[in-house]
């Protein structure tokens, strides 16, 4: 079940970007820090804990003896500096995976640290309400547009929206890293339990490459040896099909794909690198599956590939066929060519770029032999994770 906040549900156009997990995953577990309300006398308590994969923010929001008003009891992230957030500048909405055992009417989400031109003293980051499902685990999306750093510390109520002014919607350095986000029990009293499975970016552009670009650039000749390369790789497959293109692919086993189905790495866990020189080649998230496990065994990537320091792509378009008669230095074609594609960096043949019905649009089909596997040593290679040969 997902309910939407304020708004209608906005629908994936791309992969979610995971933020929040409490199951000790790289790059999405976070140091959480509870905080009790301390402002003239403030009585509300509260814990936060981790048990069973679960994030729990239990407590009991009361009022402040001298305000006569409901207090707040919040839990921040406290690692920005060790365990930034991923980017999710393309998104538009943050979905939080919760359940509550009761319904109440004071869960706010923070994220960020920014503060509104002329805010109250207090109030940093940018707040929106959140209405989490009662008694099942269900997910609440957020639109961002919902979120607003101008909003009153003593109630935690909106003061201005971003609907009211673009100037309170989340900045751009905000969405390319939240540093901290934070749950709140806040401006009305009574018990709180919430158990937390998830927070994620939802609602997020596909992010594609610009069509053309590296187009005109000089590719540097594919190497006539392996011991050419920069890297010493010793798997048997690499040199015939990477470098002499004696083979025109590599035996059909799946490689850097451990599991049934895409996504089989999180970005988390690095990137894909080009086996002969090591140069940054593709995102894991942008890997996918063009067909089935049992009918489909090369990676498969949409674009963007990963840029160089100059800008420009880390792949060059080489054209139908380069490498087994062609084998000099030749123009680049540009993003979106199809046919062969190299390393940008060293030569060495990856594979070939597809854009059709029947080879899959925007489809990088890329050897895995000529692949250095998310967080993988130099001189290795995406190994196979399925023994023997699969049946195309």
């Amino acid at each position: 079940m997902k309910t939407a906040i304020g708004s209608l549900l906005v629908a994936a156009a791309g992969a979610d970007v995971t933020l929040v997990t409490f199951d000790g995953g790289k790059g999405t577990t976070h140091r959480w820090q509870e905080k009790n309300d301390p402002v003239m006398g403030g009585k509300s308590t509260g814990t936060f804990t981790v048990s069973n994969n679960l994030g729990i923010f239990d407590g009991e929001v009361v009022d402040v003896p001298r305000l006569k008003a409901p207090g707040f009891i919040k839990s921040d992230t406290i690692d920005a500096l060790t365990a930034p957030f991923s980017d999710i500048s393309g998104c538009s909405a943050i979905d939080i995976e919760a359940k509550a055992d009761a319904k109440y009417g004071g869960f706010r989400l923070t994220i960020g640290n920014a503060h509104a031109p002329g805010g109250k003293y207090f109030a940093y980051g940018y707040k929106a309400h959140f209405y989490p499902s009662v008694g099942q685990f269900g997910v609440t999306s957020i639109p961002l547009a919902n979120f607003t750093d101008f909003w009153d510390d003593a109630t935690g109520d909106p003061i201005k929206t971003c609907q009211d002014d673009k100037i309170y919607c989340p900045d751009a350095n905000t969405l390319k890293n939240l540093k901290t986000m934070g749950l709140w029990a806040e401006g009305a009293a009574g018990k709180v339990h919430l158990e937390v499975k998830k927070i994620s970016a939802s609602g997020c552009k596909k992010q594609t490459g610009k069509l053309g670009l590296g187009a005109g650039r000089q590719c540097p000749p594919i190497p006539n040896h392996a011991s050419e390369c920069p890297l010493k790789v010793l798997d048997p497959e690499f040199e015939p099909v990477c470098v002499q293109r004696t083979e025109l692919a590599e035996l059909q086993r799946r490689r850097c794909m451990p599991g049934e189905k895409a996504p089989y790495y999180k970005d988390a866990d690095g990137v894909f690198r080009c086996s002969c020189c090591g140069a940054p080649l593709f995102h894991p998230s942008t890997q996918f599956d063009q067909q089935p496990a049992s009918s489909w065994p090369w990676p498969s990537f949409h674009s963007p590939p990963i840029n160089g320091s100059d800008g420009l792509p880390s792949v060059c378009h080489r054209g139908e066929g380069y490498g087994i008669q062609e084998r000099g230095a030749v123009t680049d074609l540009g993003l979106g060519a199809t046919g062969e594609v190299g390393c940008a960096g060293c030569g060495a043949h990856l594979g070939d770029y597809f854009d059709s019905d029947d080879t899959g649009h925007d489809h990088y089909c890329i050897d895995g032999v000529c692949l250095i596997g998310p967080g993988q040593k130099d001189g290795t290679v995406c190994q196979p994770t399925q023994p023997g040969d699969v049946v195309v």
